[in-house]
């Protein structure tokens, strides 16, 4: 690969150093993600059995959120631990400089950088797409979920079923089914049947089996009857929840196809990660700057603490992009720029006298 072994041993630090970072931070996010979804479930909206798929679509779209900032924390921790055990100053009474340390640095974050484009660009929206529709068709099966047997329950669109049984792979069994309509009433009784999704079309569907169906109006004679081998009876029309509909869930392309301002602003925010992760890396050296003596965390609060004054100022940037306040022209990009120059003001305060004197 060509790197000393020097630029190793600080990809190796920082790598571990990374994945730890990047471990805890998705668990946290993957637990607040669980406790809404079990909520969810325990309430009736979507089925239990979907919460696991809906949780690793979620992290694959949030992703690249995340990566830029767990990478920011783990290069502080790991570079901050080397200045602590004096390995630092040891390296600089060898006349190594800080080119030879960012070597080691942006070895890793330029293809991490590259992995967090194709995150935010192709498979975050992929994965949000798919977590719309899986959570789409949960909201659909969930209402099927409260047909219990004995019970009268109403399903939607003015459908009152009724299950004598439910077997064991789930065929309803004894099944009464009424709809009210404006000029009268529609009645269903089957031997057996089945909770079904598009099973005839678009929608919601109770799919009967070998039974009957009754149309007419109480107190009139006149009812029409007609006997079926399978009929459906369509419960509710297509889900509301557009799968994609989101900007989060849009590609570059539609993005681009749409023009408007907040089609703009999502494009420049998912353009802005990677370039995040480049400057946040140019940074960390000067932040994870410690006397050996000091605290073991105090560079971390620190640099967590200037991540989300950047990280919200992105934003904020682009939701002022996305609302008309800042033209599209002027962007997120200043936001980088003032990053760009607080990293660059402390590489120079506080390296750049002593490098000088040291360096090769």
């Amino acid at each position: 690969m060509g790197l000393t072994r020097l630029t190793r041993y600080l990809l190796r630090e920082v790598l571990l150093a990374w994945l730890a970072v990047t471990v805890v931070l998705v668990v946290v996010l993957l637990t607040n993600r669980l406790v809404q979804f079990m909520a969810d479930a325990a309430s009736g909206d979507i089925p239990a059995n979907v919460i696991f798929t809906l949780l690793g679509l979620k992290a694959a779209a949030n992703l690249g959120v995340v990566l830029p900032g767990s990478f920011f924390l783990g290069v502080v921790l790991a570079l901050g631990r080397l200045y602590r055990d004096a390995e630092m100053t040891a390296m600089a009474g060898c006349g190594i400089g800080p080119g030879r340390i960012f070597r080691g640095i942006f070895a890793l974050a330029v293809p991490l950088s590259l992995l967090v484009a194709l995150l935010t660009m192709s498979l975050g929206p992929a994965a949000e797409r798919e977590a719309d529709r899986v959570l789409a068709n949960a909201q659909q099966q969930a209402r099927f979920a409260g047909v219990q047997p004995g019970r009268f329950i109403e399903l939607g669109d003015g459908t009152t079923v009724y299950v004598a049984r439910v077997s064991d792979d789930g065929e309803l069994q004894g099944i009464f089914a009424e709809r009210t309509l404006p000029d009268g009433r529609q009645i269903w009784v089957a031997e057996r049947g089945r909770r079904a999704m598009d099973a005839m079309g678009s929608g919601e569907f109770l799919v009967l089996e070998d039974g009957w169906r009754y149309e007419g109006e109480p107190g009139q004679a006149a009812w029409r009857l007609m006997r079926y081998a399978e009929h459906g009876v369509r419960i509710a029309e297509p889900a509301p929840v557009e799968p994609g509909a989101g900007l989060d869930a849009q590609s570059p392309g539609q993005l681009l196809a749409d023009g408007g301002d907040g089609a703009i602003a999502e494009l420049q925010l998912r353009l802005s990660l990677p370039l995040m992760v480049l400057v946040l890396a140019l940074g960390s050296l000067p932040l994870a700057s410690t006397d050996p003596r000091s605290g073991r965390y105090g560079r971390v609060v620190v640099a967590v603490l200037l991540f989300m004054i950047y990280f919200n100022l992105l934003y904020t940037a682009a939701d002022w992009v996305g609302s008309g306040v800042l033209p599209a022209w002027v962007g997120v990009g200043w936001v980088h720029a003032l990053a760009l120059l607080a990293a660059l003001t402390g590489l120079w305060a506080r390296l750049g006298v002593r490098w000088r004197r040291r360096a090769v």
